[in-house]
């Protein structure tokens, strides 16, 4: 251990504290810039928390499935649909016996709080009912405004469900195996340790969700039948808001509890309330003494002060979401911590340290990283700030890639370098021009008036359901502004977007005929080995961004066609719009595809007889099976080398970082990325490669 020259006029109690402090705070800032980060990718991580919850709280099923011989897939795609069902039938409890209450809940809510005060300031004591009422009504407000924002942000909540729903698949079909690749840097008994944890957190965490979810379903259900037979009304919001309660420890069952007292007390009056509040206490004795350990067990594990700590920060970071998720990551976080720590120990205990080797090692962790992300968010501001500079580049070298292979033919039939690149970049920028002009020709007149026309179909599906699908219609109004603004934005940007273009073609034409010059005058300082590794690096990367963008060329046109072929045998109007929309949307995959078969769907709700309906929709929901689950997947694992989830997720972070630009460019460099780097870490370790050399570059 070095020693500091300085040690001796600094107190040993003063060294130890700064030794932890430091590294205290790095993982503090570390922290901070994750959750940052967090929020700033707020779907993905919405949509991840949920998949992980769904995913953790099914897994048994799908366990069970494995047993009896089903294979990851089958088993992966069974459970993911109970869990569907069991969701939906959640969200229909939500939608029809809740949300259109929610006015009418805090009307009654606002008179219980009256009649309390009117009952306590009768009492001689106007101080003290002037404090009821206003501790009633920041809870009422925290709540209300709250749910009416879970309520309000209807795309969004669309858009986490739809993620989440696909990530769920993932994880229950592959989640093992990502959990092993996670912990692949820990060897021998630390990995037998880490994935030990991994197992007793999953069960853990799946243990107390469903635990939760019957206990609060039996509360609910007594508080239901209470309600309905005291003659108190709103009985079924009520009962839904106890449920949802449930799911916040002790916290959630007081705010629900004197919701339901107080509109109790307002509705039927003061004996009426006193009866409900005695029969929820033998309720809750029951549920807490009786059905709680049985339902339970020792899989839970929270102390009631951690609870009680942890469901506060919750709402502090992220709200009531905050607040349901709190206790489950909690749990999982505590059931790893102890196997984390010990996996961080080193070999041989060091001797006369300061701090715990474990925080030590996560601290020399904690400030690297904080470096890497630094440096990674600071380039990409930069780039930000640098679009005409920028889009060109990546535009150029994602087309180079593509067209490469063209132009090695043409070289083969006896093409010089110059001659082939300027032949394959003026028919490539050709063909982008006619393909533009022509989506613009189709798109500008069309395009407003089909996103209306499935705005119309939604609204036509919400009158049919008694207004229980008014989601569909704000979901799809907000997705149809989304686009119509989108479109219009490119359209408006089209002196910009020419610029884009022509210098994406002079730098392709450049690319193509000086490529190879130019990188190899890169890498002639560098080591042989070195050089080997970043032109197999090189050539590898290629092939990854022209094999993406050939597969996504292809489910893109096979999309574009099935739709219009669709939707020209079934007689429905803007064909042509949709389906060219249709090829651009899906080149960022998954939502693209989704979003469009949904919007002819509406479509044919709105101009369609039933049997076009029903024809249209059994097409949509194939298609996007096909699509999502067997096509896209096995043209992106061959082209990217990417997992489905991982494609998943970056489509929406890049959305979030660089609007429609990003979406469209997050896997591509995402698969850049995971190709270059292995190598890239091998020439900052400075080990070469096993094996190594070139092959033939663009």
């Amino acid at each position: 251990m070095t020693t500091d020259r300085s040690a001796g006029h600094v107190p040993r109690w003063l060294q130890r504290a700064g030794a932890f402090s430091w590294r205290i705070a790095v993982l503090f800032a570390l922290g901070a810039v994750l959750t940052w980060l967090a929020f700033t990718l707020g779907t993905v991580t919405a949509s991840v928390i949920v998949a992980l919850i769904v995913a953790a709280t099914f897994a048994p099923l799908g366990q069970a499935l494995r047993r009896r011989g089903w294979s990851a897939s089958a088993s992966a795609a069974a459970v993911t649909g109970a869990a569907v069902v069991v969701a939906g039938a959640l969200i229909v409890l939500l939608v029809v016996a809740f949300a259109p209450y929610l006015p009418g809940l805090v009307a009654a809510i606002e008179d219980g709080i009256a009649a309390v005060r009117t009952q306590v300031e009768a009492s001689g004591s106007p101080e003290l009912a002037e404090d009821v009422a206003q501790i009633a009504v920041g809870i009422q407000a925290w709540v209300t405004d709250n749910l009416a924002a879970i309520v309000g942000s209807v795309a969004n909540a669309v858009t986490v469900a739809l993620l989440a729903l696909f990530l769920t698949f993932f994880l229950l079909q592959d989640g093992e195996k990502g959990w092993g690749r996670a912990i692949e840097v820990t060897d021998g008994w630390r990995r037998d340790r880490l994935n030990d944890a991994g197992r007793v957190a999953l069960a853990r965490v799946g243990g107390y969700l469903r635990g939760t979810a019957v206990l609060s379903g039996v509360v609910a259900g007594s508080n239901f039948v209470y309600l309905t037979v005291l003659g108190v009304p709103l009985a079924a919001p009520l009962a839904v808001l106890a449920f949802l309660g449930g799911f916040i420890p002790y916290i959630g069952g007081l705010i629900a509890t004197g919701t339901i007292l107080l509109v109790t007390w307002a509705s039927v009056g003061l004996q009426a309330a006193i009866v409900m509040l005695v029969l929820i206490a033998v309720t809750r004795l029951i549920v807490s003494n009786v059905l709680r350990p049985v339902v339970y067990g020792s899989r839970v594990g929270l102390h009631p002060g951690i609870i009680l700590i942890v469901l506060p920060a919750g709402a502090a970071v992220a709200g009531i979401v905050g607040v349901f998720a709190a206790v489950p990551i909690t749990v999982f976080v505590a059931s790893i911590t102890a196997s984390v720590i010990a996996a961080l120990e080193p070999p041989v205990a060091a001797v006369g340290t300061d701090v715990p080797p474990w925080l030590d090692r996560l601290a020399q962790w904690g400030w690297r990283l904080l470096a890497v992300l630094a440096v990674a968010i600071g380039a990409i501001i930069v780039f930000g700030q640098l679009p005409l500079v920028v889009a060109p580049i990546l535009l150029a070298a994602i087309l180079a890639a593509s067209v490469v292979p063209l132009v090695r033919a043409l070289r083969r039939r006896g093409w010089g370098n110059q001659r082939s690149a300027m032949a394959v970049t003026g028919g490539s920028v050709l063909a982008i021009l006619a393909i533009v002009i022509i989506a613009v020709a189709a798109l500008g007149p069309g395009l407003a008036d089909a996103i209306a026309g499935g705005i119309a179909g939604a609204e036509e599906v919400d009158e049919g359901t008694s207004g229980a699908m008014g989601w569909l219609a704000e979901a799809s109004a907000e997705v149809g502004t989304n686009v119509v603004s989108a479109v219009a934005g490119i359209l408006g940007a089209a002196s910009s977007l020419l610029v884009v273009l022509l210098l994406a073609g002079l730098l392709t034409f450049y690319l193509l005929r000086d490529g190879r010059k130019g990188w190899e005058q890169i890498l002639s300082p560098l080591d042989p080995w070195q050089r080997d590794e970043l032109e197999a690096t090189m050539d590898s990367s290629v092939a990854v961004l022209g094999g993406y963008m050939g597969g996504t060329a292809v489910i893109s046109a096979v999309g574009a066609v099935s739709q219009l072929a669709i939707m020209v045998i079934l007689g429905l109007p803007y064909a042509v719009p949709v389906a060219i929309l249709s090829f651009f949307a899906c080149f960022i995959p998954y939502v693209g595809g989704f979003i469009t078969t949904g919007l002819a769907f509406l479509i044919a709700v709105a101009f369609g007889d039933p049997a076009t309906i029903v024809i249209m929709g059994i097409y949509t929901v194939v298609f996007n099976i096909i699509q999502g689950n067997v096509v896209t997947p096995l043209v992106y694992r061959r082209a990217v080398h990417l997992h489905p989830a991982i494609i998943l997720l970056a489509i929406p972070a890049g959305g979030a970082v660089a609007g429609i630009l990003g979406m469209f460019l997050a896997v591509p460099i995402l698969a850049l990325f995971a190709t270059v780097s292995q190598p890239l870490a091998r020439l900052l370790a400075g080990e070469p490669a096993v094996s190594g050399g070139a092959v033939e570059g663009g």
